[in-house]
């Protein structure tokens, strides 16, 4: 190989590197409020069955129960440090807004002895991913916040205590 082929292969490699990481390293460094924004906001919450008091009702019927105010649907697991670390928050919240716990990718026992410790929940649904799918999870934790029937904001990661409050009180 030349002198000339040489610095040909090594201007073309570097430019080569250079369009590979223009194009997608920035992807890597954008936050997770990119990632909230769901095709969901402004709709109504996908359906499934919640048990109360022994009877299973339709999340719609809930809802309508709840009108006017807050509803929260918080995806979460065992396993997930960060759903151990953000129940004490939806705990506080508890009072102000009902609060739905939609197991993802867990086992009954384990939800058990984790609910045992801190249960910030009014309704818990084990899903048995189908729910996960409708809501285009990707994770744990992921929280719904529903208003008059319609989401209305979306977190990925741990809630922002001081965001949902904000929202309550605009009831």
């Amino acid at each position: 190989m030349n002198k000339k082929s040489k610095v040909a292969v090594i201007i073309f490699s570097f430019l080569g590197g250079a369009i590979f990481f223009g194009l997608f390293i920035p992807g890597v460094f954008k936050t997770k409020r990119l990632f909230e924004r769901t095709t969901l906001l402004g709709k109504t919450p996908p359906e499934f069955f919640l048990q109360v008091n022994g009877e299973k009702i339709k999340l719609s019927e809930l809802l309508e129960m709840e009108k006017g105010k807050v509803v929260i649907i918080n995806f979460f697991a065992s396993w997930c440090t960060e759903c151990r670390e953000e129940r004490k928050k939806l705990l506080e919240l508890r009072e102000k807004a009902k609060i739905i716990g939609v197991v993802f990718q867990d086992t009954e026992k384990n939800i058990k002895n984790y609910l045992e410790e801190l249960n910030p929940y009014h309704f818990v649904y084990f899903d048995s991913g189908e729910v996960a799918l409708d809501y285009g999870i990707t994770g744990v934790p992921e929280t719904f916040i529903v208003k008059d029937g319609k989401i209305i904001k979306k977190f990925i990661g741990p809630i922002k205590k001081e965001e949902i409050e904000k929202l309550i009180s605009s009831q």
